[in-house]
């Protein structure tokens, strides 16, 4: 049985407490057994525990063998000097205290129904394990818990877009250039649009602001959809204007090839979200520094408002002609770029910057943002959790990933309750 399942067995005091002694034989009271440690360092601190007639104050540290001390290496760590009990399932050592008085250590016992319930739950054959138990947890845990996961995930997206800061000199136009790229691609094309950014700077997109063809030329260019075969007029005239500029800038073409369309709509094409950015840095020649200004959603969704040029109105592809349709960027295209984006982007300058201000703007537009619809959260559905919007949905995604993928049951709010329901219950019958 795993250290995590004996650290929740601990907490929650699951343990038979009839005859509680040391190693050495002196009784033991826990008073209270601490607030569980996240970080690095004993697993409670602040426990109280009497052992014979005297209380003490301080760490726990839990472990499946009193040996396992030694083989982490506490003995050389002086955090584990203030430990004051060691609990452990098999006492199988004496463990020394740095000054070479021997640490009390406390073996604890549970009935076995309580791991076979535990195994249970982790080899469920369920993508979600307690998919069958989520009914009975509270409701008010679980957006609790959900708000916590919404954050841990933007935690995860700031490292993320830390990752950039080396490749863009530390430019935060740049950072948000890759960003914004990366996700307008969405996952299909998430790769290609990465090379793409990599490929041309928003400085050098900047200076040609004014103009949207020109502005075109460099990334149907960088592309690698103006090659030798030209398909019409207009991507002739885009052929013409990006060689000069190519020259110019010493810019390197992408492959073609890259690009996919395989089981996307035509308003995904890759030559439409280009269109399409494009005209976003023809309506705005600073993205993030106007970005960053917005404190309003409707502000957003206005700042995204755009509609691809007027070739890209009966076409989806070079030189096809398609019934005409404004490429325009919908609701709920917004809401993703909001979503992967954004928040984001604000919460990761927020940590930059020190600014609560930020932090809780990246949070508000997660929360108007609608939520977002896909397998993982449509399975999350199917047994009654439903997200309001994309905070929610955002939190359901990472809860999947993060916790059910890899059954780290314990590690999560829900699947603890869960776990605690079923111990209760079955121990009560």
């Amino acid at each position: 049985m795993n250290e995590d399942f004996l650290q929740f067995i601990w907490k929650f005091r699951l343990y038979d407490i009839s005859n509680l002694k040391t190693d050495s034989g002196e009784e033991v009271q826990v008073i209270s057994v601490g607030i569980q440690n996240k970080n690095s360092g004993p697993d409670f601190y602040d426990a109280k525990i009497k052992i014979g007639d005297t209380v003490w104050a301080g760490t726990v540290e839990v472990h499946k063998k009193s040996s396992d001390w030694i083989h982490h290496g506490h003995q050389n760590d002086k955090a584990y000097n203030n430990v004051i009990l060691h609990v452990v399932e098999k006492n199988d050592t004496v463990i020394e205290r740095a000054g070479g008085e021997a640490l009390p250590a406390l073996e604890i016992t549970y009935p076995e129904t309580f791991k076979q319930r535990y195994e249970e739950l982790c080899e469920s054959k369920h993508h979600i394990p307690c998919a069958n138990y989520i009914s009975g947890v509270d409701a008010f845990k679980i957006k609790f818990w959900l708000q916590r996961l919404a954050t841990e995930r933007l935690e995860r997206k700031t490292e993320e877009i830390n990752s950039l800061i080396d490749v863009t000199y530390n430019d935060i136009e740049e950072i948000f250039h890759h960003v914004l790229f990366k996700h307008f691609g969405f996952k299909t094309n998430a790769l290609p649009f990465e090379m793409l950014a990599r490929s041309i700077s928003a400085q050098i997109l900047r200076k040609y602001h004014h103009s949207l063809p020109l502005l075109e030329a460099l990334l149907f260019g960088q592309a690698g959809f103006l090659g030798s075969e030209t398909e019409d007029e207009y991507s002739r005239n885009l052929k013409s204007e990006y060689e000069f500029l190519q020259n110019k800038h010493n810019l390197v073409r992408m492959d073609k090839t890259l690009w996919k369309y395989a089981k996307l709509r035509p308003g995904n094409f890759p030559t439409v979200r280009i269109a399409q950015i494009a005209a976003l840095f023809h309506k705005y020649q600073n993205l993030w520094e106007t970005l960053i200004r917005l404190d309003d959603i409707n502000e957003v969704y206005e700042f995204f408002d755009v509609t691809a040029s007027e070739y890209w109105e009966n076409h989806y592809v070079f030189g096809k002609i398609s019934p005409a349709r404004p490429k325009k960027l919908g609701k709920t295209t917004i809401d993703i770029l909001i979503v992967n984006v954004l928040s984001p982007m604000f919460f990761a300058y927020s940590v930059y910057k020190d600014d609560d201000r930020l932090r809780e703007k990246a949070i508000h537009f997660l929360e108007i943002a609608g939520a977002e619809s896909n397998s993982a959260v449509d399975e999350w559905q199917r047994y009654g959790i439903k997200p309001c919007n994309a905070l929610e949905s955002q939190a359901l995604l990472h809860l999947s990933a993060e916790y059910c993928s890899k059954r780290k049951c314990l590690k999560c709010a829900i699947g603890k309750d869960v776990i605690q329901n079923i111990i209760t219950h079955n121990n009560s019958i």
